[in-house]
């Protein structure tokens, strides 16, 4: 049986992500010049943030003139059917020289992230998907079972200590290592290529979370994730057993596998 190929629609969004990797690494080679901006004391945001996202913006108002968008740097209303952007993705391991940042765009169609691109410049990975199927630079994969337990947990600005404390310790306790990248991008890349076991976000976002739950989805996990106020969201993707330690923490009545 043939393998399957990209569609035109994911390889547009593909080029569109790829096109801006050398701006975002102009800025990323010149980084000590960067002046930086803080929304609040753990997220930052700067020039190269916003002219990554225009630049993105630019290409889909052409390429697919009348969708949705919605971006980190620039916002937007959310609908039935809709783009997400988040230009850098990682911005304090950016700042501090470290590889561990992306670009990420991804779609959502009445809940169910549909489509993701996730560029990995500083890694040379890129990982894209729709619907069944998971791309690593456009050949296409599958997913591999982790072999040793471990899960990357999300951090957020208002979570309180002992939320954070008691998660972790789950699954210490459950015999997974724990890992903190400090970019959603990277954490659900690993995730769907079968790097971690899994990656949950308590108060994340739909730029920070839409493309790797999409990668997440094709790749075959178990994704679950409800939109809150203010187009923030939690996120729980992974293996079985990532779902068993914490149960249905976060869930309510409307929420369930995407």
């Amino acid at each position: 049986m043939d393998s399957p190929t990209p569609s035109k629609r994911l390889q547009q969004a593909t080029l569109i992500a790829s096109n801006v990797v050398s701006i975002a690494q102009t800025y990323f080679n010149n980084r000590t010049q960067l002046l930086v901006d803080f929304k609040n004391p753990e997220q930052s945001v700067t020039e190269a943030d916003r002219d990554v996202e225009t630049a993105i913006r630019n290409t889909m108002d052409k390429d697919f003139p009348g969708e949705t968008i919605v971006g980190e740097e620039f916002g937007g209303e959310t609908d039935n059917s809709f783009w997400t952007i988040d230009p850098i993705d990682g911005t304090a391991n950016f700042l501090n020289g470290l590889p561990f940042w992306g670009i990420a765009i991804g779609h959502i169609s009445n809940g169910v992230p549909d489509l993701g691109v996730i560029v990995l410049p500083e890694l040379e990975v890129t990982v894209t998907a729709e619907d069944n199927a998971l791309f690593v630079n456009g050949d296409h994969v599958a997913r591999l079972i982790t072999k040793v337990p471990m899960v990357s947990l999300g951090q957020a600005t208002d979570d309180t200590l002992a939320e954070s404390l008691a998660i972790h310790k789950a699954y210490r306790d459950a015999g997974f290592s724990v890992c903190h990248w400090r970019s959603s991008a990277v954490s659900l890349a690993w995730t769907a290529l079968g790097k971690v076991s899994g990656h949950l976000h308590q108060k994340t976002t739909l730029w920070d979370s839409v493309p790797g739950a999409a990668l997440c989805r094709a790749a075959g996990l178990d994704v679950r994730m409800s939109q809150g106020p203010k187009q923030s969201l939690w996120l729980k993707a992974g293996e079985p057993a990532v779902h068993e330690v914490v149960g249905h923490c976060w869930e309510d009545d409307q929420t369930g596998s995407q």
